[in-house]
């Protein structure tokens, strides 16, 4: 497979299984391997010998998000083509902007602080996203278990950041497990996750 075709498909796989969880009547569970591809095909493109790897990264990651909006917004049509547009294009940039942020931090702090800078990017964004004139909640991570609320009985103490927490550290968790075990010992690979997923 060509490099650019897996990076494709990567980019498609996260952001239809960001799309596919999401409300109303979505597949729940896919949120907490959504990420997983999209931390992957930064690796990947950090690791190869090519040039432009910000600019490859952020379209790779500005397509993830674009997916992701529109199979969770498309509906905004309705009321105007335009807002639709919009609405999509530019939340899709902000979330696009943020995980470039990541990957340039990324070169410049140690592994684990840099997953802790990401967590808390995301978080601050989404924090923000609440009040400003471009507020746009509804696709908050932590959004994604409005269905599920026997999941999320402690929203009262944390509110859905506390979901936005809870599936970008299982998402960066699982990812570190593959990149350990990889496919080379499914087996071990089933057995870390098993026990911490109870």
């Amino acid at each position: 497979m060509s490099r650019s075709i897996k990076y494709l498909s990567l980019s498609l796989a996260s952001g239809l299984a960001l799309g596919l969880s999401w409300p109303v009547h979505g597949l729940t569970f896919l949120i907490f391997i959504s990420l997983v591809p999209l931390l992957y095909l930064e690796v990947s493109i950090r690791n190869d010998n090519f040039n432009l790897k910000s600019i490859r990264i952020f379209c790779y990651s500005y397509l993830i998000f674009l997916i992701w909006n529109l199979i969770t917004t498309w509906w905004l049509y309705k009321s105007s083509l335009f807002g639709m547009l919009f609405a999509n294009l530019i939340n899709s940039l902000f979330y696009a902007l943020i995980f470039l942020l990541f990957y340039w931090v990324k070169g410049r702090l140690p592994y684990r602080s840099s997953y802790v800078f990401l967590i808390s990017i995301w978080i601050a964004f989404e924090k923000l996203h609440l009040f400003w004139d471009f507020s746009w909640t509804w696709l908050n991570l932590g959004n994604v278990f409005s269905e599920q609320i026997y999941w999320i009985q402690w929203y009262e103490y944390t509110g859905t950041f506390g979901g936005s927490l809870w599936v970008l550290c299982i998402n960066i968790w699982i990812f570190a497990l593959f990149k350990e075990y990889g496919f080379v010992s499914i087996k071990l690979l089933i057995k870390k996750l098993i026990a911490p997923l109870i």
